[in-house]
């Protein structure tokens, strides 16, 4: 009787006018060869409805007594791939005959070895993009590029007060022309920079503040030019991505930070220099390469990517934001495949990287895991607590000494670790092992907790999971097989659930409930 259950979806009625006795003669032959008459009248014993000859072939085959299970599991499998519940998925497969069972099930049998040759017989790309490099990609952001007129003003203003100075004046009266020139809000920064510039060189007189104040503008003017370059080879970018004819992958993140360019262009890059989809003629949005000064086109841009492509492959970076969030749950409401790439911080080769920064980001790095990690403080020694204090300090000595946001002073950095020696390395370690462990819990909460971990599709009412992986080479391995139509699954029963577990991210695809108050309520009113 379960297994009847586990296909049809509902328990077997009037069980007291089944014949059990007849009924368990038959059970009991487990080598017995079924064919699809016999199947169906197992089926009418029990009070329920015949199957036509295709869900019979599909599902159970050269089928036995013993091996019904076997063909019962099939079926769940496919159900829980195609629809929300068994008893809706039985109803319609089980009563389809040629060629619409065929189209209902195409999704989840489509042979992978075909799509291959489809992919192999695309025709190459008729423009390729122009590919911006890694450290030119900051430049594609709105908010990370935005340092770079505010200095650009603010130097502009400061040399217009030195001009307006007698070449020998004194600091005092150049002071007071920067207070006549700025306004109130302004004058606190400028007089920082001001400040900033004479801490680092005490003999300097306003003619050689003047001069340095010309070099800064000439540098911070390429600067600008440089970002409005990049940002015309991103816009001539997005316009390309619009014109091809396919769309395999969208990329998903939140960048806000020079380094989260950077790193999500390591990642794309790193994921397709693997070789996994060298055969594939492979179609994806890179959000590091398009750029759109327009807000509402952006958004309309990136929600056609979405419709367009095959998946969306998350990227957890340091925050959760809306439009990255908005874009995982897109995905999941078109019912499409999301891989949420949450990478594994090797601790010695990121303290490596942590030390060759810039401390500005160092800084910022370290005032991210005190926000993302509660228990950082605490898993420090004595010692380790006073390496931090003391590190932070000079840090924010060093921040406060910079002139030019979007100009690092690359000999004074060099300085800066050169004075700290290894304090800066053990300083890194500490950061690199606070990261591990901020990444380590985003990845099993989007596993097992994050409310967006699973979410419905919009036009079915099945419901889908994140499949979330933590190294490039898991990421390649399952974005092919998806692209490819070849993704392996477990089939589990919990409590009161039925799961498809992905078996190479190890998470949860789909999952059907077996609560009843629930199931039926929901299927009554969605699909209404």
């Amino acid at each position: 009787m379960r297994q009847v259950l586990l296909l049809t979806g509902s328990e077997v009625k009037g069980q007291g006018e089944i014949n059990l006795s007849e009924l368990s003669k038959v059970l009991e032959q487990d080598s017995k060869t079924l064919d699809w008459s016999q199947f169906n009248e197992l089926l009418l014993l029990v009070h329920k409805d015949r199957v036509e000859k295709p869900f019979f072939d599909r599902f159970f085959g050269e089928c036995t007594i013993g091996s019904i299970a076997d063909g019962v599991a099939r079926f769940q499998l496919a159900a829980l791939r195609l629809y929300g519940n068994f008893v809706f998925a039985y109803r319609k497969l089980s009563r389809a005959k040629e060629p619409d069972f065929s189209q209902l099930l195409a999704e989840v049998t489509a042979d992978p070895y075909s799509v291959l040759q489809q992919y192999r017989e695309r025709q190459p790309k008729l423009i390729d993009i122009d590919k911006i490099p890694r450290d030119l990609t900051p430049y594609i952001g709105y908010i990370s590029a935005q340092a770079i007129p505010q200095d650009k003003e603010s130097c502009t203003l400061l040399l217009t007060a030195a001009e307006e100075v007698a070449a020998g004046s004194e600091w005092q009266p150049y002071l007071a022309e920067i207070e006549y020139l700025s306004s109130p809000n302004a004058l606190g920064p400028l007089l920082q920079i001001v400040g900033s510039y004479r801490g680092i060189h005490a003999e300097a007189t306003v003619a050689h503040f003047q001069k340095f104040l010309s070099q800064s503008l000439d540098d911070l003017s390429a600067k600008e030019f440089e970002v409005s370059q990049v940002r015309k080879r991103g816009t001539n970018n997005q316009d390309i991505y619009l014109t091809w004819d396919c769309m395999d992958v969208y990329f998903a993140t939140s960048m806000r930070k020079a380094w989260e360019y950077k790193d999500l262009f390591n990642f794309i890059d790193g994921l397709m220099e693997t070789g996994t989809f060298d055969d594939l003629n492979l179609r994806f949005f890179d959000p590091t390469q398009a750029y759109t000064q327009n807000r509402i086109n952006k958004g309309l841009v990136e929600a056609l990517m979405l419709k367009r492509a095959r998946c969306t492959v998350y990227s957890v970076q340091d925050t959760d934001t809306l439009g990255k969030d908005s874009e995982l749950a897109s995905t999941l409401a078109q019912g499409k495949p999301v891989i949420a790439y949450v990478p594994s911080v090797p601790v010695e080769s990121r303290t490596a990287e942590l030390a060759a920064e810039d401390p500005v980001t160092i800084l910022e790095r370290l005032r991210f895991v005190l926000y993302a990690d509660e228990q950082f403080v605490n898993r420090l020694s004595d010692d380790d607590i006073d390496l931090v204090r003391q590190t932070n300090e000079r840090l924010e000595d060093f921040s406060s000494k910079r002139i030019w946001i979007s100009l690092p002073d690359e000999d004074l950095a060099e300085k800066f670790r050169q004075t700290l020696g290894n304090d800066l390395v053990s300083f890194c370690r500490l950061i690199a092992d606070s990261e591990r462990v901020i990444y380590d819990k985003r990845a099993r909460t989007l596993k097992d907790s994050h409310p967006l971990g699973i979410q419905v599709n919009l036009a079915s009412g099945v419901a889908n999971g994140v499949l979330v992986v933590r190294t490039v080479d898991e990421c390649a391995n399952l974005l092919r097989r998806i692209l490819l139509s070849d993704m392996d699954f477990d089939l589990e029963e919990s409590t009161g659930m039925w799961f498809l577990r992905e078996k190479i991210s190890g998470c949860i695809y789909r999952v059907v409930t077996n609560d009843r108050k629930l199931n039926n309520s929901f299927w009554n009113f969605y699909l209404r």
